[in-house]
């Protein structure tokens, strides 16, 4: 296994109004889409996630995704038979300075309210293997950002 392998995706989000209940509330994340600078969508594999209840009575989600697939013909068409194998720091941190983040397919639901929660991405960072990581957060489209708080 090659030490600058993807490792995980860290997604940490922010609620833009307060919650009266946690424990009820889930963030739901399925793809990212990001250009750099060809089209790409990366599917998310199995996430764990950690909440903080701030001051303000908004909450802090950390998500963190670990394994990522993607259905990009370039990608499997280079004869691998591990795509997370090309996806390493080296993929990504060159092509950082054209990189835009287009959409982040997520959702924050309070299962108790039943309705979804506006909330803003804070910390949108890849890890790698080596301990190496390539920072996304400032890459998020404002149109994306839009979306999510609406």
């Amino acid at each position: 296994m090659k030490r600058d392998k993807f490792k995980k995706m860290k997604l940490d989000i922010q609620t833009l109004e307060p919650v009266s209940h946690p424990d009820n509330c889930v963030l739901l994340l399925s793809e990212v889409k990001m250009e750099n600078p060809e089209p790409m969508e990366l599917s998310i594999g199995q996430a764990m996630q950690k909440k903080s209840w701030m001051p303000d009575g908004t909450i802090l989600v950390g998500l963190e995704a670990k394994g990522i697939r993607t259905e990009d013909e370039k990608l499997r068409n280079l004869g691998t038979s591990k795509q997370a194998e090309i996806l390493d720091y080296n993929f990504f941190r060159s092509r950082l300075p054209k990189t835009v983040i287009t959409e982040v397919k997520a959702e924050l639901l309070d299962f108790r309210l039943r309705k979804t929660i506006p909330f803003s991405v804070k910390k949108l960072e890849f890890a790698f293997g080596n301990g190496k990581k390539v920072d996304y957060t400032d890459k998020v489209s404002v149109l994306s950002l839009d979306q999510l708080a609406s």
